[in-house]
């Protein structure tokens, strides 16, 4: 028993070694740990890259006419562009000819992606800040109107265009860079490190090298006259006009372009669904054949360079459905009228009705032929149509309302 207490006394040491050899292996362990969770919260923390997030929206996929695609930033596919869809930096509008899309920046900049067009939204210049957009035509042509300064983009130029302006940047087919200001101001910055400042009615091509050519005069916008706003005209056969538009004269065009949409969607985005007639020498375009509806017609000035400058405004008439023939009362004498205006103010009203009845128009007696024919010019009073009555011996009459069309 001695021996073995001598032994247990002798092992204690050995043992008391053993344990703090552990407890010494047990804390190395532990600080290397807490080393390693230290350094990958510092790396979490501080320098890991943040993770990316998703491009924010900077404009809306506003008007669509015709077909209009969308490839999203990020994805390989096209999709049917809708109304309202949010656009973000990235992504890229496709127009296919005879189609268009008006997209609008949360900025308050419009722009108008005419037929057979692409737009990207640049990536990473977009959202920049909230004083500026930015996006790059790669193909086709735009229209403009800002709210604020934007950068405009194409393989051969930059296009810096100031707040509260109107234009056009058009990419030709060769690869140039057409651009034109309407009303405000730009700096076309070209490829080569050329600077070219544009004002009202200026243009410049850069050709598909980065070299600008010499800035260039616009004719200003034409001034509509006829047929006035929202002016019913009677429906005409062929070939007899139905209506001839009337525009007042640009004096440094040399030729017109007459173009005319069937809704107004369409006369916004240019797209000349009705009508697009280039070369008209005069200041009046008869049209014939039109049928009953509502149109929307524009016009723009052409120098003799070629150079097409700003459309006027939009204006729109209305062709009526030809009135059915009302059968007259038993008794009643026959009508039948027409009533064009010829001068301001001035209308000239003809028909025909039984041979010996008394005609008025507006309450004013015009002279009836013998063959029961009549044609009278007589003060329009402003009024968008007039009021013809016939009336027999025996006092039966028949009465016609007619709208007043342009002659």
């Amino acid at each position: 028993m001695a021996q073995a207490k001598s032994q247990n006394l002798a092992s204690e040491p050995a043992a008391r070694a053993a344990r703090s050899r552990f407890r010494g292996k047990l804390l190395t362990v532990v600080g290397l740990v807490i080393a390693l969770a230290a350094v990958a919260a510092y790396f979490l923390f501080f320098l890991k890259p943040p993770q990316p997030k998703g491009a924010a929206a900077v404009a809306r996929l506003m008007t669509i006419e015709g077909n209009v695609r969308v490839k999203p930033v990020g994805r390989p596919d096209w999709a049917k562009g809708q109304p309202t869809q949010a656009l973000r930096t990235g992504d890229v509008v496709q127009t296919d000819p005879r189609s268009g899309a008006e997209i609008a920046f949360f900025t308050g900049n419009v722009v108008r992606v005419r037929p057979d067009s692409v737009v990207l939204i640049s990536e990473g210049e977009a959202a920049v800040a909230e004083e500026a957009t930015a996006w790059h035509v790669e193909s086709g042509q735009v229209n403009f109107e800002l709210k604020k300064d934007t950068d405009i983009v194409t393989s051969s130029a930059r296009t810096r265009a100031s707040a509260n302006s109107t234009g056009n940047i058009n990419v030709t087919e060769e690869g140039g860079t057409g651009v034109k200001i309407f009303r405000g101001s730009a700096q076309v910055l070209t490829k080569q490190g050329e600077t070219v400042n544009l004002g009202d009615n200026q243009a410049v091509l850069v050709d598909p090298r980065g070299k600008a050519g010499a800035r260039m005069e616009l004719p200003p916008a034409p001034t509509l006259v006829a047929p006035r706003a929202r002016a019913e005209l009677a429906y005409v056969p062929p070939p007899q006009a139905t209506a001839k538009l009337q525009w007042e004269e640009v004096h440094s065009a040399d030729t017109y372009r007459v173009a005319m949409d069937y809704n107004v969607r369409q006369a916004d985005l240019l797209l000349s669904a009705a009508l697009d007639q280039p070369g008209v020498a005069a200041t009046t375009h008869d049209l014939q054949g039109l049928d009953p509806g509502e149109y929307f017609w524009r016009v723009a000035g052409v120098s003799k360079e070629g150079l097409e400058g700003d459309f006027s405004k939009v204006s729109l008439f209305s062709v009526l459905r030809p009135p059915q023939p009302k059968p007259s009362p038993a008794g009643a004498p026959s009508l039948t009228v027409d009533a064009a205006a010829v001068l301001e103010g001035i209308v000239q009203v003809k028909g025909r009705t039984d041979p010996g009845v008394s005609v008025t128009v507006d309450g004013h007696e015009v002279k009836v032929l013998p063959d029961g024919s009549f044609s009278e010019f007589v003060k329009r009073n402003q009024k968008e149509s007039v009021v013809v009555r016939a009336t027999s011996a025996g006092g039966r009459s028949t009465e016609q309302k007619r709208t007043v069309s342009a002659n």
